[in-house]
């Protein structure tokens, strides 16, 4: 396929995204209820491994933290690239199951898409905790040589699917703050080197500023929500299916903006603006 993108859009397309996502999920909405329970139940395996025992229990704050990104952010950041994966299979008709899983291509492209975003979300953790340390009355009385253990459930709320949450809404503002949003779909669907796909995803940030604003605005409420009481059922409710949406987002997005919103198979185009 003619590689096109990226091109400038008016925050009117963006909206319609939201309404092309939900209209693709509801195309196999089985597959994508089965990947979004990929998360928690990743995360539940790799709670219950004994080799964290050690990391959860540590004096540093820095290994605990470590080991809590492992289990909560893994799952999630597999999650976002398979179904941004799978929204390209059933717009193309074709007919994803979890058996393509074993072709060693597909899998080696997914293992490098979501090990960059799980880089990326310990990156923003760790600066995030490094601030967070750093400004802390805490840090004052270490310096005066008071005995002080850093929290080490730092971002970690009372469930899993909030961690996710909260997980989540942090990977949105480190794609805020360096233009690579676009980096799954371009390693996911063209195989670029890494370099070359951020450059290309820096340009489309850049083309489309309003962009910005809507990812940060859109983390810092997801970081912030799973930590409000009253609100700790919608919050379950709505952990659950939003990796899966976004990733299907993330798909209409790069098909409209490098793709010129045509791909081999014209199908959902044909639905969404019926």
């Amino acid at each position: 396929m003619k590689y096109l993108g990226p091109k400038a859009v008016s925050p009117h397309t963006g909206l319609d995204w939201l309404r092309q996502a939900f209209v693709l999920l509801m195309q196999r909405p089985m597959i994508f209820i089965i990947t979004a329970l990929v998360a928690p139940s990743g995360s539940l395996l790799l709670l219950y491994l004994p080799l964290w025992n050690p990391l959860f229990t540590g004096p540093s704050g820095w290994l605990p933290l470590l080991a809590n990104v492992i289990c909560y952010g893994l799952p999630l950041v597999f999650t976002l690239s398979l179904a941004c994966g799978f929204a390209r299979a059933v717009n193309q008709e074709r007919t994803p199951s979890w058996s393509q899983l074993l072709n060693p291509t597909v899998f080696r492209v997914l293992l490098r898409s979501s090990l960059l975003l799980f880089v990326l979300l310990l990156q923003g953790y760790l600066v995030a905790y490094w601030v967070k340390d750093l400004l802390s009355p805490a840090a004052l009385l270490e310096a005066s040589g008071t005995v002080f253990h850093s929290d080490p459930t730092f971002g970690v709320t009372s469930s899993i699917l909030g961690t996710q949450l909260t997980m989540l809404g942090g990977l949105l503002l480190v794609f805020q703050f360096l233009g690579v949003c676009f980096v799954p779909p371009l390693l996911l669907f063209r195989e670029m080197p890494l370099y070359e796909a951020w450059r290309h995803s820096f340009l489309a940030v850049q083309l489309n500023p309003w962009l910005l604003p809507v990812l940060g605005l859109l983390g810092l409420v997801l970081l912030l929500l799973p930590f409000v009481k009253t609100l700790s059922v919608p919050v379950q409710i709505l952990a659950l299916p939003l990796p899966v949406y976004l990733g299907a987002l993330l798909y209409i997005a790069w098909l409209d903006l490098f793709q010129g919103g045509s791909e081999e198979s014209v199908s959902f185009s044909k639905q969404a603006t019926a």
